[in-house]
């Protein structure tokens, strides 16, 4: 009978003391012991005379009602409560205070409450932050409707709360021990949590969003899509200022005495949202790329190109900073929009010129499918490839080559009412200038006597006026050349045609002159000339690439506007035949001139000598309302062609047919000239016909004095003066020799 009692008896002793253990665990029983209770509060760190609170927990996290309050003594955030004895091992800390913002490197305008609820038997040390803050209303929900031992709670909010932001293998250390100035995995976490709650919130904004945070992560455990499309906001935000984040905090601690090393804070931040933070970054933002250039024929094609990373990279930013441009830049980007809003035709289908793609990325394969080119002019784009943080890794150049043919399946665009108005306007001073180059010219080689001292003085108000006309002509010429290609792009090898005539005619009167392609933006740009030799070889490599976008027609200026600005072919053949000859090329030029001969689109027609009119010999000409009617002022003339083909006959050695051009014009125009000197009778009908050319003719065939007549100190004279308006506004320009 004693033995059954003693029995009971043990059995009751092994549960009370099992029993003990648990309540041990869980606080029950537990014996007050003395804790040195000290620690930190870091959002940044609070500054000097912010207060912390303690209350003391029982094990279903109810208060037992002690409190103890400290003040951060320091703008570190320390603080200290000194040895305490304590009846429960759970503390509940709320620190109050200002507090320094990393992400706007300054101190805040308002206070902030940060909480933490620990065990003090597992560390007295503790550090007030915002993870602690944000896991504490989770533990209190876990203990008290759960049923969980604050272990359990603590390690389950701990591993869900980094597991929202991509953090979970940091979880093993308790919140409470991470610390901004560690400079360990846990200070990166912690500062990216923190900044991502900082972004670019007022004060009170980040109360708000502490508190819709608290209390979603409270019960779920996790945050609600709408949250989470906000920290994803933050992210983007922080994304191009994480160096300035790591700046601030070494600044602000360095001013506070302690040096502090952050890492690469890239890497805690998930940013291809596939739950895992930093696994997606290579160590460098580049990318090597198996080609970085494609050169696509225009009938399209379809290529591969590989990433070389086991790292993931993407055709389209998967996050990126609102405040930077990261996206593919349009091709399309419209120009004065306003005044050109009409420059095309009403109803015009024409799509705008650019290269239509469609790109895809899997396993950093990149397939590239270009279709066929709806334009004319080649063109070129670019792919970016952006690593996971949304910066650009990599440029793919994309080049197409254009459909030559595109506008002679299309027919061009027609101008509209504004761009009517504009080309009306530009052929209005174009006609002025060559209305006055003509008039120069013709009243300086009409001279009785060419030993006139200076026929034309830089201040000559005649000379200081074509000048102007001609280069008020260039500069609308590129501008409208700048809104089409940011449009359709469909006028570039006309505009260039007419370009290259504006700079022959200054070359040929001036020579060196500034040389614009681009629409100068500052009314008093001051640029120095260009030497006649280079404006040449420019001219001749626009020409030859302004007829591959030429149509074969007979080409009427005096029709409409669209007439005046679609130049045919054979204008631009004309003109790089003009260029070669001013470069002494003349077996390029015969060729040019031969297929405008050929082609018969011009004839010579049965008429006075000096007589010019919008006939078959007119290919290029400007009408000039005079008293006694209109008059057609000549720019390219097919008797001027003749002439010139008959010069390069001459040079490349075919004299008898040189001689037949000659007799041609002769006979059709009832003139006489001698022709022991074939050159000489081509001067003389020159002058006989009032050729546009004329001048040309002699300043290249060294005809100055032997023909016309002067001395050899006046041959600088076969050159007009810069006019005295232009050295004045440019101070880079230079006189012509003589003046």
């Amino acid at each position: 009978m004693k033995l059954k009692k003693y029995f009971y008896l043990s059995t009751a002793l092994i549960f009370a003391l099992y029993s003990c253990s648990d309540d041990e665990e869980a606080g029950k029983g537990f014996t007050p012991k003395v804790f040195h209770v000290m620690g930190k509060v870091e959002k940044g760190p609070m500054i000097r005379g912010s207060h912390v609170e303690m209350r003391t927990l029982d094990e279903y996290m109810v208060p037992t009602g002690n409190s103890y309050t400290a003040t951060i003594d320091n703008n570190l955030g320390d603080f200290n409560y000194g040895a305490l004895k304590i009846d429960s091992p759970y503390a509940k800390l709320t620190a109050d205070g200002y507090f320094f913002n990393e992400v706007g490197g300054e101190l805040s305008e308002g206070t902030i409450k940060l909480d933490a609820i620990v065990d003090l038997k597992d560390n007295s040390s503790i550090n007030v932050n915002v993870l602690t803050h944000l896991k504490s209303k989770r533990i209190h929900h876990l203990v008290t409707t759960e049923g969980m031992v604050f272990k359990e709670a603590n390690a389950q909010a701990q591993k869900e709360l980094l597991t929202q932001f991509g953090l979970q293998k940091y979880a093993s250390k308790d919140a409470s021990q991470f610390s901004i100035t560690s400079g360990d995995d846990a200070s990166g976490a912690l500062i990216a949590i923190s900044s991502l709650v900082l972004t670019d919130k007022s004060d009170a904004e980040i109360v708000e969003f502490l508190s819709i945070l608290n209390n979603e992560f409270d019960t779920e455990g996790a945050f609600s899509q709408e949250t989470k499309k906000k920290i994803q906001s933050g992210k983007n935000y922080l994304n191009q200022r994480l160096d300035i984040i790591s700046e601030n905090i070494k600044n602000r601690y360095q001013e506070l005495g302690l040096e502090v090393k952050v890492k690469d804070l890239a890497y805690y931040f998930d940013w291809d949202n596939d739950g895992i933070a930093g696994n997606e970054l290579d160590e460098s933002e580049s990318v090597i790329l198996s080609s970085k250039e494609l050169n696509v024929p225009a009938k399209g094609g379809e290529y591969t190109i590989i990433v070389k990373s086991d790292k993931p990279y993407y055709l389209n930013p998967p996050s990126f900073d609102s405040d930077t441009d990261l996206e593919e830049l349009p091709q399309d980007n419209i120009t004065e929009e306003h005044f050109f809003s009409s420059l095309y035709e009403e109803n015009t289908n024409i799509p705008s010129p650019k290269i239509e793609l469609d790109k895809t990325i899997n396993n950093n394969i990149i397939t590239i499918k270009v279709t066929p080119a709806h334009f004319k002019e080649d063109l070129s784009t670019t792919i970016t490839v952006y690593n996971a943080r949304g910066k650009v890794a990599a440029v793919i150049a994309v080049k197409q080559e254009g459909d030559k043919n595109y506008w002679g399946k299309h027919d061009p665009v027609r101008l509209g009412k504004n761009g009517i108005s504009f080309v009306l306007g530009i052929q209005e001073t174009m006609r002025n200038a060559v209305s006055g180059q003509l008039h120069l010219q013709s009243s300086y080689i009409h001279q009785e006597n060419f030993k006139n001292p200076v026929p034309y003085y830089p201040y000559d108000d005649r000379i200081g006026k074509t000048w102007d006309y001609y280069y008020n002509a260039i500069n609308r010429w590129l501008t409208l050349k700048d809104v089409d290609a940011s449009m359709l792009n469909c006028y570039q090898s006309f505009i260039n045609t007419h370009l290259a005539l504006a700079y022959y005619q200054l070359s040929s009167r001036w020579s060196g002159v500034p040389f614009i392609m681009g629409h100068p933006t500052d009314p008093f740009i001051s640029i120095p000339r260009t030497d006649e030799a280079e404006i040449l070889s420019r001219l001749e490599n626009m020409l030859i690439d302004a007829m591959n976008g030429l149509d074969e027609h007979h080409y009427d200026a005096f029709q409409d506007a669209n007439s005046m600005l679609f130049v045919s072919k054979n204008v631009a053949r004309i003109l790089l035949a003009y260029v070669y000859c001013n470069q002494k090329k003349f077996d390029k030029a015969l060729p040019l001139l031969e297929e405008v001969i050929r082609k018969g689109d011009y004839h010579l027609e049965y008429s006075q000598a000096t007589e010019y009119k919008n006939n078959a010999e007119c290919i290029l000409g400007y009408y000039i309302q005079t008293r006694n009617g209109e008059q057609c002022h000549p720019c390219l003339d097919y008797k001027d062609v003749m002439l010139t083909a008959a010069e390069c006959l001459y040079h490349t050695g075919n004299t008898p047919k040189a001689k037949k051009y000659i007799n041609q014009i002769c006979e059709h125009k009832k003139l006489t000239v001698g022709q022991s000197d074939i050159l000489k009778a081509i001067a003389s009908l020159h002058y006989q016909i009032n050729s546009p050319s004329y001048m040309n003719f002699i300043r290249r065939n060294g005809l100055g004095e032997s023909f016309m007549g002067l001395s050899q100190g006046n041959l600088y004279q076969l050159l007009w003066p810069i006019p005295s308006s232009e050295l004045d506004r440019n101070s880079q320009m230079t006189q012509n020799p003589g003046y």
